[in-house]
């Protein structure tokens, strides 16, 4: 059974301003591969579980493990924080995504 994938508002919010961005710019093939490549990391995510590199943190008091996943588009590449639960009824969650110049991730809208 593979996991269902959901994306967190931040993540959705993050990922229109990097569309929004590259769309005033023209760049149309970046955005059309950028749009083939997330579609294609959705559909394999989950299995990535055991490989992606992974980050452990301290979240509520609980150890939490976030995979990454690069996200190649062409020219840029993008770094997409998730996290995968153990039960497989349970969707991966998309938090966060930053480009390759940005030095930390953006919690905030």
């Amino acid at each position: 059974m593979k996991h269902e994938v959901v994306a967190t508002p931040l993540f959705v919010a993050r990922l229109q301003e990097i569309l929004d961005y590259y769309a005033e710019l023209g760049a149309v093939r970046f955005v059309e591969q950028l749009h083939h490549s997330y579609a294609e990391m959705v559909q394999n995510i989950s299995a990535f579980n055991y490989i992606a590199p992974a980050r452990k943190r301290l979240v509520n008091g609980k150890n939490v493990v976030l995979r990454e996943y690069i996200l190649k588009a062409g020219a840029r590449d993008f770094l997409i924080l998730y996290f995968v639960p153990q039960e497989e009824s349970e969707p991966v969650l998309l938090l966060n995504i930053k480009d390759h110049v940005q030095r930390r991730f953006c919690w905030k809208h």
